[in-house]
């Protein structure tokens, strides 16, 4: 009895947590993206003034490095999908650029998360909520059915007498689907509000640093 109480305890806490939690508000994917962008700049500064105590001298000759004669911010944005292991990329992205133009004071690199289809997020959210109406199904299954004025099922029972091992069972398919649904694979990067890339897995970071490197040279 204990332990059941313990999962009702856990389980109209999730239901506290997602009614109650802040939504955010309808924007667009762009200003979507672009607060993404700011609350992960703080980071960023930081990652990069640990990039200029590195030594510098790794696979690059700084005597020959080319660098951007501007005064104004440029803007290299980074999108990848952190479920399919692509930070790793991203690092060597954000090193590469870092070396390549060290004399550019302006240049800033932002990471952020690739967008997940609205669609897939809404089937997430579902697939979530299907799972704490399971849960209520399994500890107030008598109530439900007397409100229906029907007699519990059999099979309702025999599925009840084993609900922790069925809600294991479930929680465990929900993360599945969940992955599944959010998991993108692809890198997007934007040089100065310019795509110039939007790539699904396998990402070859020295090409796509290339592209970066040609949009960035063309802006001297």
């Amino acid at each position: 009895m204990k332990l059941e109480r313990v999962i009702t305890f856990v389980f109209f806490a999730l239901i506290a947590y997602d009614i109650f939690r802040a939504q955010p508000k309808p924007q667009s994917q762009a200003q979507e993206q672009q607060q993404d962008n700011q609350s992960e700049q703080g980071q960023t500064n930081q990652d990069k003034d640990y990039q200029k105590e590195r030594t510098f001298q790794e696979d690059i000759d700084l005597e020959n490095a080319e660098y951007i004669e501007s005064t104004l911010p440029i803007n290299v944005e980074i999108f990848y999908c952190n479920r399919t292991g692509l930070h790793t990329q991203y690092l060597e992205l954000e090193r590469n650029i870092y070396l390549t133009f060290p004399k550019n004071k302006n240049l800033i690199v932002n990471p952020g998360e690739y967008p997940v289809p609205e669609m897939n997020s809404q089937l997430s959210k579902f697939v979530n909520y299907g799972q704490y109406g399971l849960m209520a199904a399994m500890f107030f299954h008598k109530q439900l059915f007397a409100m229906l004025s029907m007699p519990v099922p059999g099979i309702v029972e025999k599925i009840v007498e084993k609900k922790i091992f069925v809600l294991i069972g479930a929680i465990f398919l929900v993360q599945q689907l969940q992955n599944s649904l959010l998991t993108t694979g692809k890198m997007m990067v934007y040089v100065d509000s310019k795509l110039i890339l939007d790539q699904a897995a396998p990402i070859q970071a020295d090409k796509v640093f290339q592209l970066i490197k040609t949009e960035l040279l063309q802006l001297q």
